[in-house]
């Protein structure tokens, strides 16, 4: 059993590192192929639209048809989709690349959220917190990986990277292959009571002011600093590291004490962390993206254990990807709403309408989810 974690985990960060890899140069690559500020901001999120749409349908297929088969096609997609930002030559043709790579993560992450919990049926939040934690830290070596390479090599190099990256990742699944997996049917029904829909829209809102931050503020707003693409980088995985560092004792945290205070503590710190950003102190902006990510970290492995409670086992593969679907689309929100925001007004703006609907989140949440408090069973 160990192995297999081991195994799934290592995948999971090497997916990530391998998307993220891109995030501190791939705004300033839009612009450099004649993208405007506001489509820029899409094409830093776009890759979440995709992942949005199509995360359930596969969810619901690796339930169907096998998680390990559904993992190993999104780590092929992982491995080919940077050949196609290499060759994009406009807009319209990067959009499509960040397309396919939102393809991959909607295979990759349903299905490996799922079998994590497959793997320890008794502490789903603690299980969900490790997996988090690998792939967080995935994307925080990602960043720095991208900003040191691009600054040495060039963007073209630094996309062939991530696909070498993707590619070590999908060797230990080959040990993973063989495993018999219990499979279901794609008929089922779904009714969510209020603490389910506060469930499934926490990670949306855990995500959306991270990427308005973390792969959207960061790359365009911190150059005003005087600072190199290599510090870019190297902030941006303070952001994903923090994250990564608190997954597991947050999902252990959420098995203990409940999901819903871990959700709310978490939102409260990265609306907190957003905000410093309005300081004109680059020490305190710095702070702020490792709170920004702490919060992330406290409420995102909470919220999809709460969905998982709600639901039964056969249709887990599902939960994760309603779940993942819903990081996704704050992950695309954010930088697209924010992008247009910034090109309307000025990031000021953006920082506190960002930190203002975290807040309203919060307190969305803590109402939809107040009449129960879960904890694993």
């Amino acid at each position: 059993m160990y192995k297999k974690q081991v195994a799934l985990y290592f995948a999971g960060f090497c997916a990530y590192a391998s998307s993220s890899i891109v995030f501190p140069i791939i705004t300033p690559y839009a612009i450099l192929l004649g993208a405007s500020e506001g489509e820029a901001g899409v094409i830093a999120g776009g890759f979440a639209l995709i992942t949005s749409l199509t995360m359930i349908p596969l969810g619901m297929l690796a339930d169907r048809f096998g998680k390990f088969r559904i993992i190993v096609f999104g780590m092929f997609f992982f491995i080919i989709t940077p050949f196609f930002y290499a060759m994009a030559s406009n807009f319209t043709e990067l959009l499509l690349a960040r397309f396919l790579h939102g393809l991959a993560m909607a295979l990759f992450v349903p299905a490996s959220n799922a079998l994590a919990i497959d793997l320890s049926p008794e502490r789903r939040g603690e299980a969900l917190g490790w997996i988090a934690t690998f792939t967080m830290l995935g994307y925080s070596a990602g960043p720095f990986m991208g900003g040191v390479i691009a600054s040495h090599y060039g963007y073209v190099p630094t996309f062939y990277f991530c696909s070498v990256v993707a590619l070590v990742g999908s060797f230990p699944l080959i040990f993973l292959i063989g495993i018999k997996e219990a499979k279901g049917s794609l008929n089922f029904e779904l009714r969510l009571k209020p603490e389910g829909w506060g469930a499934l829209i926490t990670p949306f809102f855990a995500t959306f002011g991270s990427a308005v931050v973390g792969i959207f503020a960061i790359p365009l707003y911190l150059p005003r600093f005087d600072v190199n693409v290599t510090v870019i980088g190297t902030l941006t995985t303070a952001l994903f590291l923090s994250s990564a560092i608190v997954r597991v004792p947050a999902g252990k945290l959420s098995d203990s004490i409940g999901r819903r205070p871990v959700i709310l503590l978490g939102l409260a710190l990265e609306a907190l962390g957003v905000l410093t950003f309005l300081s004109t102190n680059f020490a305190y902006i710095a702070l702020g993206s490792v709170i920004t990510g702490v919060g992330m970290g406290l409420a995102n492995p909470a919220g999809f254990a709460l969905l998982s409670d709600l639901l039964p086992q056969r249709m887990r593969g599902f939960a994760m990807g309603a779940s993942s679907t819903s990081l996704q689309l704050g992950v695309f929100a954010g930088p697209a709403i924010m992008g247009f925001v910034a090109g309307a007004y000025d990031y000021y703006a953006v920082f506190t309408l960002t930190s203002l609907i975290t807040v309203l989140a919060a307190v969305g949440i803590n109402f939809l989810t107040m009449d129960k408090n879960f904890k694993a069973n």
